[in-house]
Formats: C-alpha cells, sequence, structure tokens
C-alpha cells in the first residue's frame, strides 16, 4: 500500500532566547492508510510538534511534507484551516469545549467554524455522540462532564467532518487507567470499523497494545520501534478514493485564482 503521510528530510528548530533548540532533524517518516500509529516518547521529546508538522500548523525549517501526494508548502496559509477541516480530525490534549454552550451545540459551532456543509447534521451528531457512549449528555454542559467524557466529545467533534486521517495527542492524558483504558478501547474499534487512518502521540504505555506501528520520538529523530502487521487495517474495509484530496486541490487552485483576481482589481482601483 502507497504512502499517505511522508517526512523526507524534515527538521524543526526552536528558538529558546539565545539557545537553538532542534525538535527534529532530517527525519524521514512514512505512513500507510492502513496503520494505525503511535508517536510514543518522553514529555518534551516532539510529538506534538510532528502532529502540528503534519497538520501544517507548523511549517519545517528543511525538508518535505506530503499528504496523499500534496505537497503542505503549496498550501497558502490562508487556506490551511480549509485543509484541515476538510481532511483531519484532530482532538488536542485539551478539550477546548466553550463552557456556555452543551455539547451538542460546542459540536454545531465547531461545524460552522468549519464551513462545513452536512446534511441532516443534527441527526450526524446524534449518531456519533450514540455510537461514542454519550449521547445521553448531547444536552449537558461541560461543567457536568468528567474527563472521559471530554475527551469523548472532543473526539465526536473531529470525527463529525468524517475525516480522512484522525490526529489524537496524548488521548488518555489526565485519564484514570479505567478510563483511559476505554478510550484506548475506542480508538482501535474506531480504527477498524472505517477507512481512517489514525495516528496518537502519547507516552502511555497502554497504547502500545493497540497500535499497529511504533516510532519512537527522541533525540531530534523518529526511529521504527516495532510494527505489528496483523493489527493493521481488515482487508474488509472499504477505502474512499483518494480522489476526494483531489477535489480539495482543485478548490484551494480556485480559491487562490480568485484571491489573486480581488489583488489586481484593487491595484487597477488605486
Amino acid at each position: 500500500m502507497e504512502s499517505l503521510i511522508i517526512f523526507k528530510d524534515v527538521t524543526k528548530k526552536f528558538q529558546l532566547f539565545w539557545e537553538e533548540i532542534t525538535i527534529l532533524d532530517k527525519t524521514i517518516l512514512n505512513i500507510n492508510r492502513d496503520e494505525l500509529v503511535l508517536l510514543y516518547g518522553p514529555s518534551g521529546s516532539g510529538k506534538t510538534t510532528v502532529l502540528n508538522l503534519l497538520v501544517g500548523l507548523l511549517t519545517p525549517d528543511e525538508g518535505e511534507i506530503q499528504v496523499a501526494g500534496l505537497f503542505l508548502d503549496i498550501i497558502p496559509e490562508r487556506e490551511k484551516a480549509d485543509f484541515r477541516a476538510k481532511y483531519f480530525g484532530i482532538v488536542f490534549q485539551e478539550a477546548n469545549l466553550v463552557s456556555t454552550l452543551t455539547v451538542k451545540e460546542n459540536i454545531i459551532l465547531f461545524q460552522e467554524l468549519c464551513g462545513l456543509e452536512i446534511d441532516d447534521k443534527e441527526k450526524k451528531i446524534d449518531d456519533l455522540l450514540e455510537k461514542l457512549g454519550i449521547d445521553h449528555r448531547a444536552d449537558s454542559f461541560p461543567s457536568q462532564l468528567s474527563e472521559g467524557e471530554k475527551k469523548r466529545v472532543a473526539i465526536a467533534r473531529a470525527l463529525t467532518n468524517n475525516p480522512f486521517i484522525l490526529i489524537l495527542d496524548e488521548p488518555t492524558g489526565n485519564l484514570d487507567r479505567e478510563t483511559a483504558n476505554q478510550i484506548c478501547a475506542l480508538i482501535e474499534e474506531l480504527f477498524q470499523t472505517t477507512d481512517m487512518t489514525v495516528i496518537l502521540a502519547s507516552h502511555d504505555p497502554k497504547m502500545k497494545e493497540i497500535v499497529s506501528t511504533i516510532y519512537r520520538v527522541e533525540g531530534g529523530n523518529i526511529e521504527l520501534e516495532k510494527e505489528f502487521s496483523e493489527r493493521r487495517k481488515k482487508n474488509t474495509v472499504k477505502y474512499r478514493p483518494l480522489e476526494s484530496l483531489e477535489r480539495i486541490k482543485e478548490e484551494l487552485d480556485a480559491l487562490d485564482i480568485e484571491n489573486n483576481k480581488h489583488i489586481e482589481e484593487e491595484s487597477t482601483i488605486e
């Protein structure tokens, strides 16, 4: 199976006062569509940086990043949010729910902010919440939820755009062991019953029991630690064609052309 995600000689550095810190140093990474990937390593090793590079929130200082053949550096900064909304589902370490909105209202707000056009959106939300076992919390406010329930809401929000790639940053962080185990089982089920590629960043050793591929992130490198071919996605899963990404490319190109047209018109008026 061809690579879905490619890091080629990616370097990322940060300036901390007078010191330059290298987080990644000429890193190579290849992820296929049928993988459930764990980026494993201690806190501060660069796992979150890898995820932020992957979704275009950060830009590498050197090297190339491709998602399904699309070079992320060709996407104008103003269009990257649209790309993320249509292609990725992202679950950050914190749920980041709006405290004055209910669970369902938080997800609807996300859909509207992303400009997602979803038929019968409330039914889709109800179906997602039921699948994740929190349908009874649809009208609850964040302050009424447990940490595990907040995490499930964040996952539901990330799934609302039916993404190709699901990204989860420390999905079991701040959870008790029983709840963390439930989240692990949920992630495994989502992976095996959909065509989504799932990428986790965690230092929770329990995650090693469910993933197909483990990469160690440490010392500026991403090293393959172990593969479990039997845990890859089953052959019964039907994949959406990646031509869907081609449509995104066309939309981005069209938006870029339209924006350039407006700039030219404004210059003519001046």
